[in-house]
């Protein structure tokens, strides 16, 4: 075998038996009996060799799925071949999976533009798989984003449980998912809005002088939010806190449970935020969509947070994978538990609804267009409600009026918050472009 394809294969070994932060050049070329010397004729560094072997599994993906559902005409057959490859590659080789959908979240920086680029390539074969005979596009582009996030979520979590082949056995539930998104009334998405849906502005207080736990979580935040993760130190935070080192190991083990304690706090500061939207609305739907309204100008106005909650969590590595595949399963869970019985979302519905809504915030957030949250919400309102109610009535629950508050409901403690919308200047909402757009082009490079 090669030199470099020995090397891809010791790194798809060893990141996915000790994550890739913990794999070594030393570790690589012993792996892969090969010198020092070898590994450094091939690459400069061990994040080079990761991102490396993070496209080749990615276009071997790509081109495989490309291969399954070229030459389908019936969109719907399309769209179940395409799943049933994917799931199938991870089966086969849950190794190289788990590189792709998990230890590339831990990466770094170098991760993120590759991440967004394979997001862009899947999205383009899902639009590709849901375009009618006349290939024009079927739903808005960032729906599109939401049903590849929601399936990128269930294969996570199948890869984190330990159980990839359970993916081939979950066709039928994820097809009956994204097809309940595929519904004719998603083009209404397009046009909802109103006025005065804002950014609310962060509110969040100094800690309280002495209460040296919060001040360490304080200065967490704000070193972490500003300057990155990578960046945090005990020193630095300590001194940033205003406490002695035997201080801050009082409270903490290091930097990453500090910085794991914050999230903790300020998610369940902004979800205990947005709860007062749900419980003032008559009925759950229309209560869910408020929250998610609300969280959504929340993070718009506190773009501290939400860089880390959606960006800078992916750095810690296994406690941020941890945390969030967490968060995703206790938001899926408060979603059933606060609905009616017969508009209640199946367990695995919720997950994949609430992957997806968490995926589409991820794009934004870290493409750096976090102030258009606001605008996204009848999107993200439409992959939690579509799939529990149909597609119509997720619509009429977002253009509901006002309500009165109605009498204590089930507490979704986890769910987005309120108001309306606002207009579409950005064109998130619109549908992907065929031809001259970023998906067509992206669609043409997978092609080939």
């Amino acid at each position: 075998m090669h030199q470099r394809a020995r090397l891809h294969e010791a790194m798809v070994e060893l990141a996915a038996e000790r994550g890739c932060n913990a794999v070594s050049v030393a570790a690589l070329v012993n792996r892969a009996h090969l010198s020092k010397r070898d590994f450094y004729k091939h690459f400069s560094s061990k994040e080079e060799c990761f991102l490396a072997t993070y496209d080749i599994i990615v276009n071997h993906s790509l081109r495989g799925i490309h291969a399954a559902i070229e030459g389908e005409e019936e969109w719907r057959e399309r769209l179940r071949l395409g799943y049933l490859t994917f799931a199938g590659q991870i089966a086969d080789n849950p190794e190289a999976a788990r590189l792709a959908l998990i230890e590339s979240f831990a990466a770094g920086a170098g991760a993120v533009e590759r991440k967004q680029r394979t997001g862009r390539l899947f999205e383009a074969l899902v639009a590709k798989s849901l375009a009618p005979a006349d290939g024009s596009p079927r739903l808005p582009r960032l729906l599109v984003k939401g049903i590849a996030a929601g399936c990128a979520r269930v294969a996570r979590a199948r890869l984190l449980s330990g159980d990839p082949r359970q993916l081939t056995l979950d066709g039928d539930e994820l097809m009956e998912w994204a097809l309940s998104l595929c519904d004719d009334d998603a083009a209404r998405l397009c046009g909802l809005g109103a006025a005065g849906a804002a950014p609310l502005p962060a509110t969040a207080a100094e800690p309280p002088f002495g209460d040296e736990r919060a001040m360490i979580l304080s200065a967490t935040a704000r070193l972490a939010s500003r300057e990155g993760y990578a960046t945090l130190t005990v020193p630095r935070v300590r001194a940033a806190a205003g406490v002695s080192g035997r201080s801050f190991y009082t409270h903490f083990d290091g930097v990453a449970d500090s910085f794991m304690a914050t999230l903790e706090v300020l998610s369940d500061r902004t979800l205990t935020a947005a709860e007062p939207s749900y419980l003032t609305a008559e009925d759950w739907a229309s209560g869910v969509h408020r929250m998610v309204a609300r969280l959504c100008r929340q993070l718009a106005g506190d773009p501290d947070f939400a860089n880390l909650a959606f960006r800078e969590v992916l750095s810690p590595g296994p406690e941020a994978d941890r945390w969030r595949s967490g968060m995703v399963a206790k938001l899926a869970a408060d979603l059933r538990r606060g609905a009616p019985p017969e508009q209640r979302p199946t367990v695995f519905a919720a997950e994949a609804s609430i992957g997806a809504m968490w995926g589409v915030i991820h794009h934004l957030v870290v493409s750096g267009s976090v102030e258009e949250l606001p605008i996204a919400t009848p999107v993200l309102s439409y992959l939690v409600l579509a799939p529990a109610i149909g597609g119509a009535a997720a619509v009429a629950a977002m253009v509901a009026p006002p309500a009165k508050a109605r009498p204590a409901a089930p507490r979704l403690s986890s769910r987005p918050p309120a108001p309306a919308v606002v207009g579409d200047p950005a064109g998130f909402l619109g549908a992907e472009e065929g031809g001259e757009g970023d998906v067509g082009e992206q669609w043409r490079e997978v092609g080939q």
